[in-house]
């Protein structure tokens, strides 16, 4: 019986998974840096078209990654083979692994550093209500009620998620484009 190269696979697939995830995270976390030393933070959350853009770099980056380490994985750690599954996985670990770090960096930052990024957040967002008709104390008891998701640990919190479904979302496509099976014989 002919043992497979694949025996390690579980191990390397955290491993890359891990190199993924701490890449897009200090890439991250570098581009949002950029963003609050020029002052552009502000407009980001202001500007939806600055803010989208953003976002769309940031999945990029994402993107980028899970796809080298997959293609990594398949060529080095499996035989040049890799299911979609594989893809998921690798996509799934390195979004969870980004998220954590991405998530203590964002509450470190903004509890320590940026100390004033949460008032600024709510005050764009107040000015953005008061600017589609509602009243001040409308816009101000809206702002109470929404309070609990405009803090630290809740957006800490999703950043956690978003990126795991970015990283999901990134696996699976990485998946199938990379994807190729095992022939039967």
């Amino acid at each position: 019986m002919e043992l497979s190269n694949t025996s390690g696979a579980p191990k390397k697939i955290s491993q890359r998974a891990w190199t993924a995830g701490l890449l897009i995270a200090g890439i991250g976390i570098l581009v949002n840096l950029v963003f609050y030393v020029t002052g552009w933070d502000i407009e980001m959350i202001s500007n939806p078209e600055l803010s989208w853009a953003n976002r769309i770099l940031l999945i990029g980056i994402t993107y980028y990654f899970i796809q080298a380490g997959l293609k990594s994985h398949r060529d080095e750690d499996l035989g040049g083979y890799v299911s979609v599954g594989q893809g998921v996985s690798l996509g799934t670990l390195a979004g969870l692994f980004s998220g954590l770090l991405s998530a203590v960096w964002f509450f470190f930052f903004s509890t320590f550093v940026a100390t004033d990024m949460i008032d600024k957040i709510k005050d764009v967002s107040l000015q953005q209500m008061e600017a589609q008709g509602q009243s001040a104390e409308q816009a101000e008891q809206a702002m109470e009620m929404m309070s609990i998701f405009i803090s630290p640990t809740f957006i800490a919190i999703m950043v956690v998620i978003s990126s795991v479904f970015f990283g999901l979302l990134c696996g699976l496509v990485a998946g199938l484009v990379l994807k190729k099976e095992k022939p039967m014989v």
